[in-house]
């Protein structure tokens, strides 16, 4: 689930392929991507590689690139295998090709949105799914690129952070358009001008109290500057969408729906909800390696829930009252499914139930298991959780299942 960003959180999250994952493959294959806007709708994506490969594969995100990407370069094909997209050139070697890509805003399920619209036109851009492996012969192995980004006109273009811990490895949104960022503290923003007031009060103020919580909890400040972007979709569909999602040093957000203009204190609620989880996010991701992997779903973000409680009930965000229900609510969804957590349903609610049910407190248990992943460069893992609740206990355990 990881190959396609933090994930889709229980608000509707969106989540990343993380870096850690590539830690055991063969080197991988340098590349230059270079990204231009060339019309309101239309981005052309040039891909230079250092040495002759005979495929891209990149994870597949629903039938966007079927739809959405036009081969330029003569004889160059794409293909869908196994939900991961195949590029190549009728199994000949190449070393650079060209695509055409329409701007796609359909969400496909566990995915980053490939492109938020913003209200004032500009557009952000998800950079990780232009990335992905390379195939020499038999061999695959990841993409280490160099992404150049190129707007249209007198447009600002805005870079995502680098990726500090795999080099040329997955990156977040970049934006085109007339906005600029501005600072805030340790944090820098880019907001949709249509971002309502009670939203932007919430994003600041939960974003600020959460932040100082999790730095004091978990003793360790986030290794990235913090970068929000937060895009407003649209306001004429009938009810109401938020999304966010985090991806090292950034948090996106996307709204949309009739329902976003007017102020309840349930919004605020929510919202602050997918802002603790996102955050908490950010502080799993908070090494140098190691970190979030592929298997297990649930304990990022069942884990993440967690964190989010914990720090939303002593923050005061959330009172009591709600947490509990909030608990209840997931608790009752994970009996339903038996405690499996081989459904989206079950990766967020029996992860949930599964923390809770360690007995240890969930401060304790992450800022050990961060620690842990970050001196060895092991990902998490149930053998890493049982591991740390029996030092935290004083007990021998078993993995967590």
């Amino acid at each position: 689930m990881l190959r396609h960003l933090v994930g889709l959180c229980a608000a509707a999250a969106i989540l990343a392929t993380p870096p850690a994952l590539y830690a055991a493959e063969p080197a991988g294959q340098a590349l230059t991507i270079k990204l231009s806007h060339t019309a309101r709708d239309t981005w052309r994506v040039d891909y230079h590689f250092q040495q002759a490969v005979t495929a891209v594969r990149l994870d597949a995100v629903g039938d966007y690139r079927g739809r959405s990407w036009k081969m330029l370069t003569p004889h160059m094909q794409l293909k869908t295998e196994s939900e991961v997209d195949i590029i190549a050139q009728q199994g000949r070697p190449f070393r650079s090709f060209s695509v055409e890509v329409s701007t796609f805003e359909e969400l496909a399920p566990k995915a980053y949105a490939p492109f938020n619209r913003f209200s004032d036109g500009g557009t952000a851009v998800f950079l990780g799914h232009l990335q992905g492996k390379v195939q020499r012969g038999a061999q695959v192995v990841p993409m280490l690129t160099d992404i150049h980004l190129s707007g249209m006109g007198p447009e600002n273009v805005i870079a995502p952070p680098l990726n500090r811990m795999e080099p040329g490895g997955t990156r977040g949104y970049a934006y085109f358009g007339p906005a600029k960022p501005v600072s805030a503290g340790k944090t820098w923003l880019l907001l949709d001008p249509q971002t309502p007031l009670w939203a932007r009060e919430t994003l600041l103020d939960a974003g600020a109290r959460l932040m100082a919580y999790y730095e004091q909890a978990y003793q360790h400040p986030l290794k990235d500057a913090l970068f929000i972007v937060v895009s407003v979709a649209g306001v004429e569909a009938k009810g109401l969408s938020m999304k966010g999602g985090a991806v090292l040093g950034q948090l996106s957000y996307r709204f949309e729906g009739q329902q976003l203009m007017g102020d309840h204190p349930k919004k605020r609620e929510y919202l602050t909800k997918i802002v603790a989880h996102e955050m908490a996010h950010l502080w799993q991701l908070n090494v140098t390696r190691g970190g979030i992997g592929e298997a297990d779903p649930w304990i990022h973000e069942g884990g993440a829930d967690a964190m989010a409680l914990d720090a939303l009930l002593q923050t005061g965000l959330w009172d009591r009252g709600v947490v509990d229900s909030y608990r209840a609510a997931r608790q009752a969804i994970c009996d339903k499914l038996g405690d499996a957590v081989d459904s989206y349903d079950g990766i967020y609610a029996c992860g949930l139930a599964r923390f809770d049910k360690l007995g240890v407190g969930i401060v304790p248990l992450w800022r050990n298991m961060i620690a842990a992943s970050d001196t060895s460069g092991a990902v998490y893992s149930p053998a890493m959780i049982a591991s740390v609740a029996a030092d935290l206990t004083g007990e021998s355990g078993t993995a967590a299942k």
